[in-house]
């Protein structure tokens, strides 16, 4: 069973030298900087010069002997790595606890047809248990069937089959597998993803960060002066600038979501969920389905009228260097296709189409909640007049989020599933199963037991945090129904 120790592809050298290189420049391109560009004194330069040349040399000696001295190999049901040179490290996973193995394969890999094989547990950690940055595709393959048969092999075992090990893994060698499920996310559906996404936000953000750091160790005035226009220019000079750099965020936002979720792909192969994206740098993410914990639908204010949602899975283990707690199970889908879908990959977690709504009386509170930020109208409208005055317009719009949300909040029990429905600004639907749920609370405020309102919660475990769900003002009858539903779960198994 793969008991022979194995070194990664000599490739994984290269990649050792940029993930040091990269994390060098991150920790000292500041003092660099300043001692090579800003001091004027030669030997400082000449120094600086000398030390940027033997880290260099360091890092190729370090990621030739990183590469040298790990191995990996599976044996007694562990998979075991070792490394090191001076301080010989060696890290032992049982296989019960592999949670999940993901796979992806940025330029580099792609140049040698290498992936990057990445091992999670449920231990919460910050990065993954382990991570073989640069295996075939075949190696890779092999590596998770082995780990995955042999862990259902060993779950088996542990829920009673210990007696019966030989017979149980011929009746799953016979057993008809499930057809494989495969979805591929349209161009069409690519392009609108891409459009509507919210990352101009985060590229917006960036690119001040970026500016604020540099503005720090350079002087950017000669910048400001080419812009010094600016400050004798009239207000729609000013709006079409800030247009001009809406658009390229947007333009850059696009492109970005088009590369990361190009050749989108899902596949439900057995009991896994298979999902594939990427174009520049290729990502496989393999997900038990034991492993899943609840499903995520969010509409955003700009998808919502065009009738689009994001579906996510939240699921257990991973480690806390992945992107969301959440994994996205379909990037962008009409959400009347949303029950078939998942009909067909996860049956377990279909929506139901209608919830239980909240009493009228409720929606004088989400207006008063929604009304909070026009106390900040009030001084703009004074200390910024006149154009101070417009912010008055935002108070119907307060107003408006406000209903929303008092709209779509709602709940249904299906079974033993519990569906919560609420809104920020995002509308969310989350799909919880009973025995997935880690506790349900009710919460009441002086102002809602007045109205006989309660605020209900349930959380679930993800990747590195407990998952949260809730509902405000829900009547107090309809908080006693969903609890005597969750405690009938306790009082069978006895928890």
């Amino acid at each position: 069973m793969m008991s022979e120790p194995k070194r990664m592809h000599p490739a994984a050298m290269i990649l050792n030298f940029f993930t040091g290189l990269v994390e060098t420049v991150k920790n000292y391109i500041i003092p660099f900087g300043v001692a090579f560009f800003l001091n004027q004194n030669h030997l400082v330069k000449m120094i600086a010069i000398a030390a940027g040349v033997l880290i260099f040399l360091f890092l190729i000696a370090s990621s030739i002997i990183k590469w040298r001295k790990f191995t990996y190999r599976i044996e007694e049901d562990e998979l075991r790595v070792e490394e090191g040179l001076i301080t010989r490290k060696k890290r032992y996973i049982p296989i019960e606890r592999i949670q999940t193995i993901n796979t992806s394969a940025g330029l580099i890999q792609q140049m040698f047809k290498l992936v990057k094989l990445q091992v999670e547990t449920a231990g919460d950690g910050k990065e993954a248990e382990v991570s073989l940055v640069a295996i075939t595709q075949e190696e890779a393959d092999n590596i998770q069937q082995v780990l995955f048969d042999r862990k259902r092999e060993i779950t088996g075992i542990a829920t009673g089959e210990a007696g019966l090990q030989k017979e149980a893994v011929e009746k799953v060698e016979e057993a008809p597998q499930a057809p494989e499920l495969t979805y591929k996310m349209s161009g069409q559906e690519l392009l609108v993803a891409a459009s509507t996404s919210s990352g101009i936000g985060v590229i917006i953000s960036g690119v001040f960060a970026f500016i604020t750091q540099i503005d720090d160790v350079f002087n950017l005035d000669w910048l400001y002066e080419r812009f010094s226009f600016l400050n004798s220019a009239g207000a729609a000079v000013i709006g079409l600038v800030v247009f001009i750099g809406l658009v390229i965020a947007w333009l850059l936002s696009v492109i970005g979501m088009l590369l990361k979720y190009a050749n989108f792909t899902i596949v439900r192969k057995n009991k896994d969920i298979i999902i594939s994206r990427g174009l520049i740098e290729k990502h496989q993410t393999t997900i038990p389905l034991q492993r899943i914990q609840a499903i995520k639908i969010k509409e955003s204010l700009i998808r919502q009228p065009f009738g689009y949602a994001t579906v996510t899975i939240v699921s257990a283990g991973g480690s806390a260097m992945e992107e969301d707690k959440s994994t996205v199970l379909f990037p962008i889908i009409k959400k009347k296709q949303i029950k078939k879908h998942l009909c067909d990959f996860l049956p377990d977690y279909a929506p139901e189409e209608e919830l239980n709504r909240l009493p009228k009386r409720s929606m004088r509170r989400y207006l008063l909640r929604a009304s909070w930020p026009v106390l900040a109208v009030i001084p703009l409208s004074i200390f910024l007049s006149p154009w101070g005055y417009l912010s008055i317009l935002l108070i119907p719009l307060f107003w408006i989020i406000g209903y929303l949300a008092y709209r779509d909040a709602g709940w249904k029990i299906s079974g033993d599933r519990l569906i919560v429905s609420s809104r920020f600004i995002s509308r969310t639907t989350a799909v919880v199963k009973r025995r997935r749920m880690q506790v349900f609370e009710v919460s009441r405020s002086f102002f809602q037991r007045r109205r006989k309102l309660v605020s209900i919660h349930t959380s679930t475990k993800s990747s590195i945090l407990m998952e949260k769900f809730s509902v405000a003002d829900v009547d107090q009858k309809d908080s006693e129904e969903i609890f005597a539903w969750y405690s009938y779960e306790k009082r069978v198994t006895g928890q």
